[in-house]
């Protein structure tokens, strides 16, 4: 196509659409058809452009690589010089921008979610169960519990390796006059320790016949429970894999672990 021929409102379009202004591209067309240059003053002066707005212009096209500038002459680049690494920023720009929009969908989702199911079933998702980062804050969390508890506490651990974490607080319960039970493995010298300091503070303990089962928690007064559900057991490996612990004041949940809990602890070998 020869330069008679163009369309340049074309051009103009496609340029528009690499983020280039109709100034810019204006300029740049017509330093197309000068192809030693033209000088700064004359583009200031002769392109019909303001002149501040032809300076802006000119610097941008060269801040995008599209003309260069030499002894106060402008000369267009090469299109394959410049039109390529627009097309990559545009690119990682548009990237950026639908990392953007898809957080801030993901975002949108999960609050319209909890609203559309607040509105359904009359219960915020909060306030069903509550996810707990990891098992250290599980374990301070217990250990609040325990001090708020007013007549019972319900522990069903395994070897209860934590017990010395929240030691402690147990005695302390145990001081107000709070009655517990806990439900454990006792099968070594370290769990053996371990219940008779428990049975030494008052709490009754049992050993659990059913080595395994995928729950374990802490249940305060019937209305505070933590927890945890152990995902698999697998052969060969030494600790199980959890969920995530969590928290909850669900009646529905509560009376499940309950349940569980006093199951298990009538099937259980007093010692």
């Amino acid at each position: 196509m020869t330069g008679q021929n163009r369309d340049l409102k074309a051009d103009i379009e496609l340029f528009r659409l690499l983020g280039i202004t109709e100034n810019e591209s204006k300029i740049y067309l017509k330093l197309l058809e000068k192809p030693k240059g033209e000088l700064i003053d004359n583009i200031l002066i002769n392109f019909n452009l303001p002149p501040n707005e032809a300076e802006a212009a000119v610097r941008a096209l060269v801040d995008k690589g599209c003309v260069s500038i030499k002894s106060n002459m402008v000369e267009a680049n090469h299109p394959g010089e410049f039109i390529p690494k627009i097309l990559e920023s545009k690119r990682l720009s548009l990237e950026l921008q639908l990392k953007e929009v898809q957080d801030a969908g993901l975002l949108l989702e999960k609050t319209l979610n909890s609203y559309y199911w607040e509105k359904r079933l009359g219960i915020k998702p909060e306030e069903l169960i509550e996810p707990l980062v990891d098992l250290p804050l599980m374990e301070r969390e217990t250990v609040d519990m325990i001090r708020r508890a007013e007549d019972l506490i319900l522990i069903f651990a395994g070897r209860f390796d934590w017990y010395e974490n929240i030691r402690e607080s147990i005695r302390e319960a145990m001081s107000r006059n709070v009655k517990a039970q806990v439900l454990m493995l006792i099968k070594d010298k370290y769990t053996v320790k371990r219940a008779g300091e428990l049975r030494g503070l008052g709490v009754k303990v049992r050993h659990c016949t059913e080595e395994w089962y995928p729950v374990r928690g802490t249940l305060i007064d019937d209305s505070e429970l933590i927890f945890l559900i152990w995902a698999t057991r697998k052969m060969g490996v030494e600790k199980p894999t959890y969920y995530r612990p969590h928290y909850t004041r669900n009646p529905g949940l509560i009376r499940i672990f309950k349940d569980a809990f006093q199951k298990r602890w009538d099937e259980a070998k007093e010692i």
